[in-house]
C-alpha cells in the first residue's frame, strides 16, 4: 500500500517555462543583452547540467553553485549577476506558474498520504522554490520538502529518493514518485525501489509500462494511478 507520494517540482507542480522566461527578462535587463541571446545560453547550460547529473559526474554538495557558475561562464559575467537575476525572477512570477489541476490534486491527496517534494536545483536555490510554493498555496498540502541543495544529493541518485523515505520511516515499496524527466524521475525512482510515474504530455492514456511504473499525460492523472495500486 502506498503511504508516501513524492513530487518533482518543476514541470510537475510548477511551470519551468514561466520561471525561465522571468529569469531571461531579469538577465536581459541587468546586462542590456537581447532576451534571445540569454535564452539560448540558458537552454544550452541546462542541457549541459542535465548531462552532468545523468552521468553523476558533478559534485552533489555543490549542485547549485556549479550550475550558477556554468551559466555565469556562458554569459561571460560574474556569478553575482545570475544570483540577482534569480531573485528578481522569483519576485515577479504570477499564478500562471502553477500547472493546471495541481492544486486540486494536492487537495485531494492531502491528509490521505504523506506528501513530499524531491527536487533538484539549478539556477536558483530551493529557498526560492519554497517561496513560490508558499505564495500560491501549494505548500499547505505538502508534508515536507526535500531539495538537492539541502540533502546534498540530486536525482537520479538513489540517496535523493531515499531521503524522504528515511525521514518518515517508509519503505520504497510503500512510496511513489512522480516527475516529468524520464532519466531523473522515472528511472531514478525505480532504481531506488519505489513506484514511479512519468509525466509525458504525448502519452495517449494512463498506462502501466513497468512492473512498478506508469506513464501519464499530466500530474492530476496520478489519482488514476493510485486507484490501481
Amino acid at each position: 500500500m502506498v503511504r508516501l507520494i513524492s513530487f518533482d517540482v518543476w514541470n510537475t507542480l510548477l511551470d519551468i517555462n514561466v520561471m525561465i522566461e522571468n529569469l531571461v527578462k531579469a538577465l536581459s535587463e541587468l546586462l542590456g543583452v537581447s532576451e534571445k541571446e540569454i535564452m539560448e545560453n540558458i537552454l544550452k547550460t541546462r542541457e549541459e547540467i542535465k548531462k552532468i547529473r545523468k552521468s553523476q559526474s558533478g559534485n552533489p554538495e555543490k549542485a547549485l553553485e556549479e550550475s550558477q557558475e556554468l551559466l555565469a561562464k556562458a554569459l561571460g559575467v560574474d556569478v553575482e549577476i545570475v544570483k540577482r537575476a534569480a531573485a528578481k525572477a522569483t519576485l515577479t512570477v504570477d499564478e500562471s506558474i502553477v500547472l493546471p489541476g495541481v492544486k486540486e490534486a494536492l487537495k485531494e491527496l492531502h491528509g490521505k498520504y504523506i506528501i513530499t517534494t524531491t527536487g533538484n536545483v539549478m539556477f536558483w536555490p530551493s529557498s526560492y522554490t519554497r517561496l513560490i510554493l508558499e505564495k500560491f498555496g501549494l505548500a499547505n498540502y505538502i508534508t515536507k520538502q526535500f531539495y538537492s541543495d539541502e540533502i546534498k544529493a540530486y536525482k537520479p541518485m538513489k540517496e535523493a529518493f531515499l531521503a524522504p523515505l528515511k525521514y518518515f520511516n517508509v519503505s520504497p515499496s510503500e512510496a511513489i514518485h512522480i516527475g516529468d524527466t524520464k532519466a531523473e524521475d522515472f528511472e531514478g525512482a525505480l532504481k531506488a525501489g519505489m513506484y514511479a510515474c512519468w509525466i509525458n504530455p504525448e502519452a495517449e492514456k494512463v498506462e502501466r509500462i513497468h512492473e512498478r511504473g506508469f506513464v501519464v499525460r499530466e500530474t492530476k492523472d496520478l489519482l488514476k494511478v493510485l486507484s490501481q495500486l
